[in-house]
Order: C-alpha cells, then structure tokens, then sequence
C-alpha cells in the first residue's frame, strides 16, 4: 500500500476537525483581545471594587493600626505575667 492510500483509508471527519479549529482560533483571539486591553479591563475593576468596598481614610487607618499595636502589646504584657491572668483568661 502505498503512503497516500493507507492515509485516505482512514475516514475523518472533517466537520469536528474544522470545528476544533474555528474554536482555538476564537479562544486565540478571545486571549490576545484581553491581551491588549488587560490595562483598561484591571483598571475597570479596580474602580469597582473600590465602588463595593471604598478604601478607609488615613485617620480609620492610623486609629486600626493603633488598636492593632495595643492588643500586641496587651498580649505581650499578659504573657510576660504568667498563665492564667490575661484579661480574657479563667483567672485563679
């Protein structure tokens, strides 16, 4: 047998073949457009993730940061006296 023959004797279907192929080359430009507008599509986002949850102020950040450092600081203050006499603890 020869090359050509042995080749055309095995029927493919050409209609999922080219389907296939229709689907990569659209996936393929679906990619390269998110591509090339991935700048424009992260900035959209991000505007409306700040619309759902808007960032705090300086003042919300700074009064957060301050309670943060107390209760480190009241742990390490609770732990350098021993078990059993946090604030939250059982207490003897």
């Amino acid at each position: 047998m020869s090359f050509v023959s042995t080749l055309t004797q095995f029927s493919f279907p050409v209609l999922p073949l080219a389907e296939l192929l229709r689907a990569a080359l659209l996936l393929a430009l679906l990619a390269s457009v998110l591509m090339f507008f991935r700048p424009l599509l992260s900035g959209i986002v991000r505007a409306l993730v700040l619309t759902i949850r808007p960032r705090m102020t300086k003042e919300e950040r700074a009064a957060r940061l301050a309670q943060k450092t107390g209760a480190v600081l009241q742990r390490a203050i609770d732990s350098a006296k021993g078990p059993g006499t946090g604030t939250l603890g059982s207490g003897a």
